[in-house]
């Protein structure tokens, strides 16, 4: 269940990212999962963890 909700996150992420469906983000990182011959959980990890240590900046003016 733990792996499901980072998987879900990272979904997120690259909605966010992206601007795209969450079909279509599930489909991102299943690819880089297969072209990187590891596990999605593991990928959606690292996303989480990248994310994470990157400063967070917002596009709105108080």
């Amino acid at each position: 269940m733990k792996s499901r909700t980072g998987i879900n996150l990272a979904s997120g992420i690259v909605m966010g990212q992206s601007r795209c469906s969450q079909a279509e983000a599930f489909s991102i990182l299943n690819k880089v999962s297969s072209h990187r011959n590891v596990k999605l959980r593991v990928v959606a990890e690292e996303l989480l963890r990248n994310f994470e240590t990157t400063s967070g900046t917002t596009h709105f003016d108080g």
